[in-house]
């Protein structure tokens, strides 16, 4: 459950503010299991101390390029339990202090540690090792921090009358994203070390659909966003005559493979990536998301340069898992070659039912 995403730049808008924070804790990840589907090698994990109730659990936002990832543990109460962790070298996570609050929310890293997201209180957030940096671009009144690549560009989002995207960084002025068409509700979700910008918009439909846009073809202070094609879905086994809804972009490599979801008309959710330079997609959910109510989800948020990706799924008691999947060459299987991606990849199989869940807004 990704929230909207926020920004800011040089020295920092009006209104930021530095905090000291403790150092981060050290706690443990458990890990599930391993499994296979589709060429990919599967990781299942929960962050420390998930609730067991139906839409708790644990949501993995983000993996940077050295493997590392972030997001929170959903308790029972609601609370969220922020932390970094690299479930395929060990189990121990690192608690994050972000600045006491139990609202808080962890969204995206980079290799250099840097965590960035939404603080709780209406502020955007970066914390580079013990120090709290807290922002809102453009004078506006709330924002949010989704992504942040190896440069240390920042994207997000920010309110201010409408809710325009933003671009980032401590050397430059901010930029602001415009949506392709439509109410201007942008959610600028990744940047690559190139600057190719991904996300999602608010279109005239009432739905989200996805976005990309290059930092270098800015005028001036504004980027308007390209409209990314949406997804001709397959048929999914449990799902008869389901139909395309909505979709979502939530990062991007350096080889420009993009991550998201879609969400399909019985509210479930499954896994895709994207490549924005052939504009192809290949679908893809975790093997042991389970219906629960009719509802099964499968959201992948993060891929890295080796070609890992992370994301959450639910479970047959609606509770959601993390994951770390990589990409393991098999016969018949559907495999990322390079940079290129292969045909569409199958479902695999779903055990049935449980409760409907949030979607990522």
């Amino acid at each position: 459950m990704k929230a909207m995403r926020v920004c800011v730049s040089a020295g920092l808008a009006a209104g930021a503010v530095l905090l000291s924070t403790l150092p981060a804790c050290a706690a443990n990840i458990t890990v599930l299991n391993t499994t296979s589907a589709n060429g990919y090698r599967f990781t299942n994990f929960d962050g420390p101390s998930p609730g067991t109730l139906p839409g708790t659990g644990t949501n993995i936002n983000g993996i940077s390029n050295s493997g590392e990832v972030v997001g929170f543990a959903i308790a029972n109460n609601g609370a969220l339990n922020n932390f970094t962790a690299n479930p395929l070298t060990s189990t121990t996570a690192n608690l994050l202090n972000i600045g006491g609050s139990t609202t808080a929310m962890a969204l995206g890293i980079n290799s250099a540690g840097t965590v960035v997201g939404s603080d709780g209180n209406g502020n955007a957030f970066y914390l580079s090792g013990s120090t709290l940096t807290t922002f809102i671009p453009n004078g506006g009144t709330t924002a949010t921090a989704f992504g942040i690549n190896d440069n240390g560009t920042i994207v997000g989002q920010y309110i201010k009358g409408d809710s325009p995207g933003f671009i980032t960084t401590s050397a430059i002025a901010n930029i602001t994203v415009n949506a392709p068409s439509g109410p201007n509700v942008v959610n600028a979700q990744g940047i690559n070390s190139q600057g190719l910008v991904v996300g999602f918009y608010l279109g005239v439909d009432g739905q989200v659909h996805g976005f990309s846009a290059k930092e270098s073809n800015a005028i001036g202070d504004t980027l308007t966003g390209t409209a990314i094609a949406d997804p001709t879905i397959p048929a999914v086994p449990g799902e008869p005559g389901a139909t395309f809804v909505f979709s979502q972009i939530l990062g991007i490599n350096d080889h420009g493979i993009a991550v998201g979801y879609y969400g399909d008309s019985t509210t479930s959710q499954h896994g895709f990536l994207y490549n924005t330079n052939t504009g192809k997609y290949t679908f893809l959910d975790n093997p042991d998301a389970a219906f629960s109510s009719g509802v099964v989800v499968t959201q992948i948020t993060g891929i890295n340069n080796s070609g890992e990706i992370t994301g959450f799924y639910s479970g047959a008691n609606g509770v959601f898992h993390g994951f770390v999947a990589t990409v393991v060459p098999e016969p018949g299987s559907v495999v990322l070659l390079g940079i290129g991606l292969t045909a569409v990849a199958g479902y695999t199989r779903r055990r049935r039912p449980v409760g409907p869940t949030p979607t990522k807004l």
